[in-house]
């Protein structure tokens, strides 16, 4: 008997507006931090030449040769490092962002169906990765007591869901 095979989502952006937009965050953060740090390697090479004037080294001295080599290496490493942490990073922020859309997506779904059925619903399940379980949680007690108090929760159920479904 073969196991039913699992769900794998392929679409990481539920939400581009926001996922996009986190991400917009997050690189800037990311490209600040890396020119804060090459803007400092930059001053302390600065700083060692600086010291080989103040010496009175010749400018052909070989200290300004390995310096000059010292800083190429710097260059290509740090831009190479750079590209490589930008990337992870913006990767590590779409599946950040998507377990983050993913539970507001689900909860917006179930609004909608809320909506559409005067309240007759299945509860909601998120997985189980996904931040905000507690809303979840949260919604199922609120359907359940919905259920038990059908005449009063069905208008205040479709009245505030149409309300979140507008802010969201």
């Amino acid at each position: 008997m073969s196991q039913p095979q699992k769900y794998k989502r392929r679409n990481y952006l539920i939400n581009p507006e926001f996922q996009l937009r986190f991400m917009a965050y997050i690189s800037i953060a990311v490209l600040a931090g890396l020119s804060v740090l090459y803007l400092s390697n930059l001053w302390y090479f600065d700083l060692l030449l600086d010291q080989g004037y103040e010496l009175g080294l010749d400018p052909t001295h070989p200290y300004y040769v390995f310096i000059d080599d010292q800083r190429t290496l710097l260059h290509r490493t740090y831009a190479s490092v750079s590209a490589i942490v930008f990337v992870l990073l913006m990767t590590f922020g779409l599946f950040l962002s998507h377990r983050i859309a993913g539970p507001v997506y689900r909860l917006k779904l179930q609004m909608q169906e809320i909506v559409a059925k005067n309240g007759d619903v299945r509860p909601v399940h998120l997985r189980s990765k996904d931040f905000f379980p507690e809303v979840a949680d949260e919604m199922n007690e609120m359907l359940a007591y919905l259920k038990e108090n059908e005449g009063f929760g069905t208008r205040v159920l479709e009245r505030d869901a149409r309300t979140v479904q507008r802010t969201l």
